[in-house]
């Protein structure tokens, strides 16, 4: 085993290692709290606008190297807090963490303020999810704009899992859930009709009610797919609906199906059993992708074509986006200045990188095989990629000191009790709290009163 550095020394006793873990983690919930502040007032100036920036989200994840959601999260949270005083004291103080600051702001208003920081002090991040997500159920039931709001939350999320497989997550309003699952049963009926126990093979393992309703769903889309092919729905491009397999010719192991900027990976026989009914496009490509030219004969971008933009680039191009679905392609020579329409001049922008590129005097510049440089307006090179994030451990404890120096200076007195939730392990009680924060709503709360039932002082 390497010998650990100094900053990842471990405290032998373990009461010493307990007080050690909620000593730092008082002042990281200082630390998060001063982030937030300090990113509260760089949104407040517009700080954060520059070269191609979309958002204060944008800029977090450019300059921060914070995820879109969690940076959208903390952008959120950090507009919430200047109308919170109670819970922007407590966060700074390091009594609370972030986890429970970014629950509460959800719900939270001058009224509710201070139960919820009661149930913050006095009861996990768990309790706080809980009330603030029950609280936001009752909240949309007794409100007389309950069918639009839910009209506006419906949704689906789709996306490939780590292991390959394909997960959706959807809201639907109470009538189009109705329609949906009244489909879904018909089709899993149809699918699965009475069948004896003669007629079931032995060495055929029955399916579960799950399984039989993924099966109902695929079905219902294959049929939908086959209704507009008749022609009841004239479809827009024929490429929209293939599904692009990638086979290695060097290595006839290595498949995977394309899912916008991604490869999901797939197993060989999976392949060849989709290759047996379905019409092959050939993608063959080097090392660097340079295998795709068809010059000056139209600025459109063929399908073949723009699926090996989307290969190589995997999304916008220009530096710090992150877009990666909603992608123009575009020629790096302009077309009507005798660019031609090949791999090597195209890259994929997003629609608002594109624009810049177009009316904002932002240039691209080849500077080598399927390189390219981003010039600002002012002619000054962009950064491709920002300065690695990761720093030496001597650094990082360092750090970690000037932290702790900065709050004890700031009048902190940060231990290791500080950030411990008061929670005993009293039942919660969910109703009784949700009713308080109800009544709160419509006649403001006291302050100084706590209901009975909800973990207490």
């Amino acid at each position: 085993m390497s010998q650990l550095p100094s900053l990842a020394l471990i405290p032998q006793d373990n009461a010493a290692l307990s007080d050690e873990i909620t000593r730092l983690a008082g002042h990281i919930n200082a630390a998060q709290h001063r982030f937030l502040t300090l990113l509260a007032a760089l949104i407040e100036r517009d700080a954060w606008e520059g070269h191609g920036i979309k958002s204060p989200a944008h800029w977090l994840n450019y300059h921060c190297g914070i995820d879109l959601g969690a940076a959208r999260e903390k952008v959120r949270v950090a507009k919430s807090l200047q109308q919170l005083p109670g819970i922007d004291d407590a966060f700074r103080s390091g009594t609370i963490s972030y986890s429970k600051v970014r629950a509460m702001t959800r719900s939270a208003t001058p009224e509710n303020e201070q139960m919820l920081l009661q149930v913050a002090l006095h009861g996990t991040a768990q309790h706080v999810e809980q009330l603030v997500r029950k609280y936001r159920r009752a909240e949309s039931l007794t409100d007389d704009r309950r069918a639009e709001s839910q009209y506006e939350a419906r949704e689906l999320t789709c996306y490939f899992d780590d292991d390959g497989m394909l997960v959706l997550r959807g809201r639907m309003t109470p009538e189009d859930g109705a329609v949906f699952m009244k489909a879904l049963e018909a089709m899993v009926a149809a699918q699965n009709p009475p069948v004896t126990q003669d007629d079931t093979p032995a060495n055929l393992p029955e399916k579960t009610f799950p399984q039989k309703r993924v099966d109902a769903l695929l079905a219902l889309a294959e049929q939908a797919m086959s209704t507009m092919e008749e022609g009841l729905q004239p479809l827009s491009s024929a490429d929209k609906y293939q599904v692009v397999i990638h086979i290695e010719r060097s290595n006839e192991h290595q498949c995977s199906i394309e899912s916008g900027a991604h490869h999901v990976p797939l197993s060989p026989a999976t392949a060849r059993r989709l290759c047996c009914d379905a019409s092959l496009v050939p993608v063959l490509e080097d090392s660097n992708g340079n295998v795709l030219n068809i010059g000056r004969k139209t600025r459109a971008i063929p399908p073949a074509i723009r699926r090996a933009l989307q290969i190589r680039d995997h999304g916008c191009r220009f530096p710090g986006c992150c877009e990666s679905r909603y992608v123009d392609a575009h020629h790096v020579q302009h077309w009507c200045d005798g660019g031609e329409t090949r791999l090597d001049n195209l890259v994929l922008l997003c629609r608002h990188h594109h624009r810049l590129l177009h009316q904002e005097g932002y240039e691209i510049v080849k500077c080598g095989e399927q390189q390219f440089e981003f010039v600002t307006p002012s002619g000054g090179a962009m950064k491709v990629a920002l300065v690695p994030q990761f720093a030496a451990a001597e650094d990082i404890a360092s750090e970690i000191l000037a932290i702790e120096r900065e709050h004890d200076g700031a009048g902190l007195a940060i231990d290791s009790r500080t950030a411990v939730t008061r929670w005993e392990g009293e039942k919660m009680d969910y109703d009784l709290a949700v009713g308080a924060m109800l009544r709160g709503r419509m006649l403001g709360f006291n302050a100084g009163r706590w209901s009975p039932g909800v973990p207490a002082p």
